[in-house]
């Protein structure tokens, strides 16, 4: 028997309340952002019209919300922070006919057993308000009297401190910050009666008004760029009825904007996901439409107590739903029709551009050069890396043959390669020692520029163009607090940036690589890739940065260059810090061995 085995067997035991009470809080709050999503469906549930949300540090330090609902009597609050004490539910089958947004009554327990609590609530009808604050630490529960107008606030300070373990997986205060933004958006969409505002270290960053359409709304939070673009989706099949909205020929890069309802709460559904994608992916387009879907179905059809969290839900007929959602989102991205009616929208073309027009559109680091030559027809070429040439050589005897060594090229920054013109105005080429090299003209100016802005981030050496007259970009809320994080990096590179007013932005001035007509491009793939980036240190926040920018200011393919222009983006790739891959991870160079050249062509 191994050294030190115990025979004896633990005696089962209940176990305390504050422990049970820490473990469901492991089920229901992952982050800040879970807080203020449990506090936010019980301020909705209570009828609140106005709800504010005041945040420190990411909601790290502190998170208060603050609503104008119903509020609770004496009895009812302390009797709100035990386990399982609810007002939505009163039987099993209350389970299938739930309406509200919360029913388990685990969720104030939970926060109050991992924070230092602190809840004050009036109902209306009370002598006083009542205030209760709750110490994680040493169990203790005092009830006092407050004063305070009919509602609730609820006061969250050092989220996690009694479980040191929990605490250190947290993100960083942006992360988090942006992460409580977007739930706040998310659970304001179906709402648009109700006032939503947060603040942020003492400065407001979402401000939602009360809008007087769903339409006014969704704008508010994806941004009015979309105004031109969104179309309401309206359809039923059987017991499912689909409604929203969707952008018809504006798309993001990322599923960023797409938010889907049951019955007014917000959800995680693949059914719902796959439905949505199988009909925006029938339209041959790059990027991802952005889609507001609020599916009603009868409460008894759809089981909303699958997940501790209530973020996933389980359809009885999934497949009627799916139908339902599919076939809503493609009439309203036009069906079978869609492709026909954007051909006959498109613009006429136009007799071709003069050189003059191609200099305005082409602006940026490299001057344009003429090509007026008009397109010639190539012959069709064999394939270079085909499995059999074209013509088979004669049989060699092995005794004649000879045994040729294949040279070995160079190291990269050995070769002294020779410039011999461009294939198809996007990649460079090169007579190197070992072969034909091809450089990507676009990936590799985007390695120089990447090298050039990260340079100057650390070197707190920005480089400005001023604009003659600044650029206000209105931005959506959870963009908005995307760019509100990143101001400081931005300005690092050469941006002159400030909040404007409500969610715009002034920016006075570019780096001078970017030209103005690229900024909003460049703004929509650093929201992007922020949010896609599940860490936000520092130094991932100027990579981003400095990568998102370098993409958008190198000059493209489909470019004619000069013979200089060329030579010079060449040297200059060649003293980068990675000259065979962009900050992206795209290959830059493709070497084709002089051997397999003259192979091709039997010489060899």
């Amino acid at each position: 028997m191994p050294r030190g085995y115990n025979l004896s067997v633990p005696r089962v035991q209940v176990l305390p309340s504050d422990l049970v009470n820490q473990i469901a809080a492991g089920e229901v709050i992952e982050r800040p952002s879970s807080v203020v999503k449990e506090l936010l469906e019980n301020a909705i549930d209570a009828g609140a019209k106005t709800i504010d949300i005041l945040l420190e540090n990411g909601g790290r330090k502190r998170i208060e919300v603050r609503d104008d609902g119903c509020g609770m009597s004496d009895d009812d609050a302390v009797l709100a922070l035990e386990r399982h004490a609810t007002s939505k539910i009163r039987q099993f089958d209350d389970l299938t006919r739930v309406r509200t947004l919360g029913f388990r009554g685990e969720a104030l327990p939970s926060i109050a057993s991992v924070s230092r609590f602190l809840l004050t609530t009036w109902d209306g009808e009370s002598a006083h308000a009542v205030e209760i604050e709750c110490d994680p630490m040493t169990s203790r529960r005092e009830v006092r009297p407050a004063a305070r107008d009919r509602g609730t606030t609820i006061a969250v300070r050092e989220l996690f401190e009694n479980v040191p373990a929990r605490r250190k997986f947290l993100r960083s205060a942006d992360s988090e910050f942006r992460a409580i933004v977007s739930v706040v958006s998310s659970y304001a969409l179906p709402l648009p009666s109700r006032a939503f505002r947060v603040e942020h270290n003492g400065r407001v960053v979402l401000d939602l008004p009360p809008a007087r359409q769903p339409r006014e709304r969704v704008l508010q939070i994806i941004g009015l760029e979309a105004n031109d673009f969104l179309v309401e989706i309206d359809a039923q099949i059987g017991d499912a009825h689909a409604t929203g909205f969707v952008t018809r020929g504006l798309r993001y890069g990322s599923r960023r904007n797409q938010f889907f309802f049951v019955n007014g709460r917000l959800v995680k559904d693949r059914v719902l996901t796959h439905a949505a994608s199988r009909a925006s992916e029938q339209f041959d387009f790059d990027g991802h439409p952005a889609i507001v879907l609020f599916v009603e179905v009868p409460p008894e059809t759809v089981d909303v107590n699958v997940h501790p969290a209530k973020t996933e839900v389980r359809f009885r007929d999934s497949s009627q739903v799916h139908v339902a959602v599919e076939q809503a989102i493609k009439h309203a991205l036009g069906g079978a029709e869609e492709g026909s009616g954007l051909i006959r929208d498109a613009p006429i073309p136009t007799a071709p551009l003069t050189f003059e027009q191609r200099a305005a559109q082409q602006s940026g680091i490299f001057p344009p050069q003429r090509y007026d030559a008009p397109p010639r027809n190539f012959p069709e070429f064999t394939p270079l890396f085909q499995r059999s040439p074209v013509v088979q050589p004669p049989v060699q005897s092995t005794a004649l043959a000879e045994v040729e060594e294949e040279p070995v090229a160079p190291a990269l920054g050995d070769l002294q390669g020779r410039v011999i013109g461009q294939y198809r105005l996007s990649y460079i080429l090169l007579d190197a020692p070992g072969g034909l090299r091809l450089v990507d003209q676009h990936v590799a100016h985007e390695r120089v520029l990447y090298d050039r802005y990260f340079a100057r981030m650390l070197e707190h050496a920005p480089v400005s163009q001023q604009l003659l007259t600044p650029v206000i970009w209105e931005a959506g809320a959870t963009e908005c607090a995307v760019l509100e994080s990143h101001l400081d990096e931005l300005r690092a590179v050469g941006f002159d940036v400030d909040r404007f007013s409500g969610h715009s932005f002034a920016i006075a001035a570019l780096p001078p690589e970017l030209v103005r007509n690229d900024l909003d491009a460049f703004l929509r793939k650093l929201i992007d890739a922020s949010l896609e980036e599940k860490g936000s240190h520092v130094g991932r926040v100027r990579e981003r940065i400095c990568a998102s920018l370098a993409c958008q200011a190198a000059i493209k393919v489909h470019r004619p260059l000069s013979g200089e222009e060329m030579a010079r983006l060449v040297t200059e790739l060649l003293a980068s810090s990675n000259p065979y891959a962009c900050p992206h991870g795209r290959p830059i160079i493709v070497d084709i061995r002089h051997l397999d050249i003259e192979k091709h062509f039997h010489r060899k």
